[in-house]
């Protein structure tokens, strides 16, 4: 971790104070073959961070936790002149006996999340812990045979998704023009949190389904042992899976609240899942899809999407158990079309008045870390919730222009290896929410529900491919 002390603090926005203090880690996938050329793509790597970091100078900033309190953040005095020393910059060249599979393996067996180990492709494997004063962002650079795989750590408290994809697209940028920081200014968009302005009455806690402020205990994992997997689902067969939904529901084209495919694959997995855990969830028992959405194009007036920092809120999609489960041996149209149209209902239902009450939850709360807390007692998610996030858009179509690489766009991107039994993440996608590639998805649940789950949507042919 970083013992440079920065200047300057920096005014966090309520969503920033709301986000866990993790690390949020993506890797990008790249055939190389000629090792020749490894100075050449580190060099350009390099140059292409340095010059990004001129333009967006919050990712040369420091955070430190303080226990019981927000985060300290702390602005470099001048990014321009930031050291690339480790953890913000890191290359590792691994022999076969470091990393067993060669890059051509890699892609053959579908990039498995098992491979994806923290602990070895990212330069900050760690999560933030009190006390410790931690960059914004690390870069590490791995060689393997035939390849080179990119992971950029984005610290939670200074990125939500949609602010590190504006990060990435501006590093993709530098890189393939080879530009230097003299060739750059300062993004104005990068240097401003967000504009929100805070009420000061306290909101009623209970009032958010999606916490629960109480002082019962937290959830405690289903079993010891939890495992993480991606699906393959095709868009054809999600198509041909709406249009039994949207028949299943009456909706013509003015109804409102019309499901999107990603609602009728959330409700394909939403049913899926509970059917697997529901010899220990009751019927009548209340279980919940969380989703994460981007507040950016929601508030009134809409903010643009590069504005930097956080701008998530969560929405929870709710039913009985029995309503998306029932006693049938396979899965039946209608229980994902109910739960489809749960999930479409709770994200029309976010808009501005709704945010600007979150924004008023989250100033008023003085430890962070009780949020964070509140949402996994609310949520359940080892019995009875989900917890779902969008990743389409996050960084597939990125140009990188990495000298001696196959191809400009990675073959691929990952999370490193996580096992929060219950999250559920679409992977970033070629072509974004747009055109025809497949729709990858990380699910993670304890191993006796994920062999459940697998098998009935492998057997029912909903998914193309399975890969641990």
């Amino acid at each position: 971790m970083s013992d440079t002390p920065p200047s300057q603090t920096i005014v966090l926005s309520p969503f920033d104070r709301a986000m866990g203090a993790i690390y949020i880690r993506k890797v990008f996938g790249f055939g190389f073959d000629d090792s020749s050329l490894r100075t050449e793509a580190i060099s350009a790597l390099s140059q292409g961070l340095l010059t990004t970091i001129k333009q967006h100078p919050i990712a040369a900033a420091t955070i430190e936790l303080v226990r019981g309190q927000a985060p300290i953040a702390l602005a470099h005095p001048d990014p321009s002149t930031i050291e690339l020393n480790p953890p913000i910059f890191v290359v590792k060249e691994l022999s076969a006996e470091d990393f067993t599979y060669s890059y051509q393996q890699l892609c053959r067996q579908g990039a498995p999340p098992s491979k994806m180990k923290k602990e070895i492709l990212s330069s900050l494997p760690e999560h933030p812990q009190p006390g410790e004063i931690c960059p914004a962002l690390g870069l590490q650079i791995t060689f393997i045979e035939g390849g080179l795989m990119l992971c950029f750590a984005f610290h939670h408290t200074i990125f939500d998704g949609a602010a590190s994809t504006t990060f990435l697209n501006a590093f993709g940028a530098n890189v393939t023009a080879r530009r230097s920081p003299e060739d750059v200014v300062v993004n104005e968009d990068a240097v401003h949190r967000l504009p929100i302005q805070v009420t000061a009455t306290p909101p009623d806690l209970s009032t958010f389904p999606e916490y629960d402020f109480s002082n019962i205990p937290l959830p405690t994992p289903s079993s010891r042992e939890s495992t993480s997997r991606i699906l393959t689902f095709t868009t054809a067969k999600l198509a041909a899976l709406r249009s039994d939904v949207l028949n299943t529901l009456y909706i013509n084209a003015n109804s409102k609240h019309i499901p999107f495919l990603t609602d009728c694959l959330g409700g394909l997995l939403w049913v899926s899942i509970l059917r697997a855990r529901q010899d220990r969830v009751p019927l009548r028992k209340i279980t919940n899809w969380a989703i994460a959405v981007n507040a950016r194009t929601r508030l009134n007036p809409r903010l643009r999407t590069e504005v930097s920092g956080n701008a998530v809120v969560h929405t929870l999609a709710t039913a009985e158990v029995f309503e998306v489960v029932s006693e049938e041996l396979t899965i039946d149209v209608f229980e994902i079309a109910v739960a489809a149209s749960r999930i479409r209902h709770a994200v029309d239902a976010v808009g501005d008045a709704y945010i600007r009450k979150r924004v008023a939850l989250f100033s008023s709360v003085r430890d962070p870390a009780e949020i964070a807390m509140a949402s996994k007692r609310a949520l359940d998610m080892p019995n009875t919730g989900l917890d779902f996030s969008d990743w389409r858009e996050h960084g597939a179509d990125v140009e990188f222009g990495i000298p001696g690489a196959d191809s400009s766009k990675p073959d691929w991107v990952r999370k490193t290896w996580s096992a929060n039994e219950g999250a559920i993440n679409i992977l970033p996608r070629k072509g974004g929410r747009a055109g025809a590639a497949d729709r990858e998805v990380l699910l993670a649940l304890n191993a006796e529900d994920m062999e459940e789950v697998c098998s009935v949507l492998e057997d029912g042919g909903w998914v193309s491919r399975v890969v641990e």
